[in-house]
């Protein structure tokens, strides 16, 4: 584990960035805490799921086992009394949320309940209890496509891989023509409904970072995310938007291929190190596990991470669209624009 914070950036845990998130921060935090800047959040959208918050969840649910935690909430299997289905809920403290984690926890039931993809989480329901806000969701049994692809060991067929993009993709053109930007797509935020990575349905999670722009061509400016997956212009406090995503499942569908992410490698020793090597380009192709991969897969996922793309004003389906291959060789499917 390793902490970093000086000057505007503040990180916290494995010394690769991998896994862990990094926000943007204006004050002096203590070692190894997460902070987001709150940048004039919509105050309306808050009050209004606060508004239609419930206040009945002990009497609908029952709180059963912990499936995991995060930096605000722990996650629990509940099962709903009337029907005896059981779903997952997030459950925050409330008395612990500063207000960026406040604005996470408000902002993921507000945008999730607006939207209805079977590439995205289903929110059944939001409910404020005394000293809690839970969340309640489907329970998605498949776990998040980085475990599973540690539990295979990085062994999954390019056909599947690209099964798994399409699913992906056709989600995230769903989210996009929202004009929702998602800010820390990874492998950790991708899951599955089932344990079989060749059958199950792909879902994209954890909308707390999210934002919902007030037009197609508005631009962000808060520095978040996680190390790894994050836009050069994010990095560098730019203007960005929408395409930041798309860099960021870039960067997913490169690891899904090969096993690896593409700036992790034995040159890179610290945080610093990582960000630099994003905004420079600086990746390859180790033949050791590309050799196997088909060419349209290695243009996608150079085309996508490499530093020096430009984004179109509206980024075209080339850009980011999975691959013909296998099943999806005879057109059965048109990539979507995102």
């Amino acid at each position: 584990m390793g902490n970093f914070c000086g000057g505007l950036w503040c990180w916290s845990g494995d010394d690769d960035g991998s896994t862990n998130n990094l926000k943007h921060s204006f004050k002096g935090p203590s070692s190894g805490s997460l902070l987001r800047t709150v940048q004039n959040p919509d105050v309306s959208s808050l009050i209004e799921i606060e508004h239609e918050a419930k206040r009945n969840f002990h009497d609908t649910f029952i709180l059963g086992r912990k499936l995991g935690s995060g930096s605000f909430a722990m996650v629990y299997e509940c099962g709903e009394i009337a029907t005896k289905k059981t779903y997952a809920c997030k459950v925050y403290d409330r008395r612990k949320l500063d207000a960026g984690a406040l604005e996470c926890a408000l902002m993921e039931p507000f945008l999730l309940r607006r939207m209805y993809h079977p590439g995205i989480l289903r929110c059944q329901g939001f409910y404020k209890e005394d000293d809690m806000y839970i969340m309640v969701m489907e329970e998605l049994r498949g776990g998040d496509v980085f475990d599973k692809l540690q539990e295979i060991k990085g062994d999954i067929h390019e056909r599947d891989v690209c099964r798994l993009v399409k699913m992906f993709l056709e989600a995230l053109a769903y989210i996009h023509a929202r004009n929702i930007v998602h800010r820390d797509l990874k492998l950790e935020n991708l899951m599955l409904d089932s344990t079989s990575p060749t059958t199950s349905t792909l879902k994209i999670v954890d909308f707390g970072f999210a934002i919902q722009l007030p037009t197609k061509d508005a631009t962000l400016t808060e520095v978040l995310g996680t190390p790894g997956y994050m836009a050069p212009e994010v990095i560098q406090g730019g203007p960005y938007g929408k395409p930041a995503d798309i860099w960021s499942a870039g960067v997913v569908v490169y690891t899904l291929l090969c096993g690896y992410p593409p700036f992790h490698h034995d040159r890179i020793k610290n945080i610093q190190t990582l960000l630099r090597s994003i905004c420079c380009g600086y990746y390859f192709f180790d033949s050791v596990y590309w050799n196997d991969i088909s060419l349209e897969a290695k243009r996608h996922g150079g085309r996508v991470a490499r530093a020096q793309v430009v984004y179109p004003a509206t980024s075209s389906a080339s850009t980011v669209a999975a691959w013909r291959h296998g099943e999806y060789t005879q057109g059965d499917w048109t990539p979507p624009v995102v």
